[in-house]
């Protein structure tokens, strides 16, 4: 039996302690080594509401969110949004969708600046993104689901996603 020392043990718990239920359960089913791990890194770039580059860890798609694309209603708003949260902060990435990344190749992690704040969700309550590839696409539930939903339909509509979208 492998034995650990009492640090490594200690940043586990620390971990543990500072996750919800149900990214405990995703950090502890992580084999070491894994690709899935929680990672820090800074910010170094942000592409757009929903994506970031991360030193040292590489391109980032926020799960569970969705922001206008370039050229559309909302698109600078939603990116200067996530520059102001986290361009050159220290990140906590998160696993928790059904994937490691998605078809692009971009790491899917939640983004968590200070070991408290989601970006995701912030973006999520002031109207700038909305809650989508999740459960309700087909996507697979995430973790934070039911908060990034219940905090969709509590937001200001900004009138840049037509009504038919989820």
């Amino acid at each position: 039996m492998m034995r650990r020392s009492p640090l490594t043990t200690a940043l586990a718990l620390g971990l543990l302690v500072a996750c919800t239920p149900g990214e405990q359960q995703a950090l502890t089913a992580q084999p070491r080594g894994s690709a899935a791990a929680t990672q820090t890194g800074t910010v170094t770039k942000v592409v757009d509401g929903d994506t970031v580059d991360v030193g040292g860890v590489g391109r980032i798609r926020v799960i569970g969110i969705d922001t206008p694309e370039r050229e559309a209603c909302g698109y600078e708003s939603a990116t200067q949004a996530m520059s102001m949260l986290v361009l050159g902060r220290l990140v906590t990435l998160v696993p928790g969708a059904t994937n490691d990344a998605d078809r692009y190749g971009r790491l899917l992690r939640y983004v968590d600046v200070g070991g408290a704040e989601d970006a995701g969700l912030s973006l999520v309550e002031d109207g700038w993104a909305i809650a989508r590839y999740d459960s309700r696409d087909g996507y697979g539930r995430h973790p934070r689901e039911d908060q990034y939903v219940a905090a969709d339909a509590a937001a200001p509509d900004l009138g840049c996603y037509p009504d038919d979208e989820p």
